[in-house]
């Protein structure tokens, strides 16, 4: 059943799933070559946060030109529940493409540096925190409201990576170095899974309280 809804999300995104997967491999060697010295981190933050939030908002602007589908969704064997988690596990499948695709660009450009799971972990962090609030914010509020939140996210992302990865500001996450990789897996994997489980809950509620009549 999860998987049904989950292929019918990439269905409907059929048609940019190319130009995604194009933008995720092109957007690391660009930021090589514009910002070197933080290309690797940067340029993968801004792919996964690109392809995710730009399919997830493609799917949600459907959905809200369709509304009779979901309707007819709810109709069918399908509880709100499981319409909900597809959408959290439709962005867990682009973010694991998205590693994917930056391993074969680190091979393909050494000046990348390498896939590390470290950094990996990190942004997996990141990205489940912004679609924490995006997700609870799209059910409660709605598309047209919550797309402002799309809207903060893409434009300030390039800016706040920018910032962040600069030389003078990057040695502020040096201490980073200073743990283990297990350290940074767990604690990584259990906030992570902490913060999309409270999500979900809250999403499921606004959904199953949403009058689709």
């Amino acid at each position: 059943m999860l998987f049904s809804l989950v292929k019918k999300d990439f269905l409907i995104v059929k048609k940019y799933v190319g130009i995604m997967l194009v933008a995720s491999f092109l957007i690391p060697p660009v930021m090589l070559w514009r910002t070197p010295e933080a290309a690797g981190a940067m340029g993968f933050t801004l792919a996964v946060i690109f392809s995710i939030f730009m399919l997830t908002q493609y799917v949600s602007l459907k959905e809200y030109q369709y509304p009779k589908a979901t309707t007819l969704l709810c109709a069918l064997p399908y509880p709100r529940k499981m319409i909900v988690l597809s959408k959290y596990c439709f962005c867990l499948i682009i973010y694991a493409a998205c590693c994917l695709i930056f391993g074969i660009d680190t091979l393909i450009f050494p000046g990348l540096g390498i896939f590390d799971i470290r950094m990996a972990a990190i942004i997996f962090l990141v990205i489940t925190i912004l679609l924490s609030f995006y997700f609870p914010a799209l059910y409660k509020l709605g598309y047209e409201k919550a797309k402002f939140l799309f809207v903060i996210v893409i434009m300030a992302s390039p800016i706040l990576s920018a910032f962040l990865f600069k030389p003078e500001n990057a040695v502020r996450f040096e201490f980073l170095n200073t743990l283990s990789t297990t350290k940074i897996l767990i604690t990584g994997i259990i906030v992570s899974l902490a913060a999309f489980s409270i999500s979900a809950i809250l999403s499921i509620r606004f959904f199953e309280k949403r009058d689709l009549t």
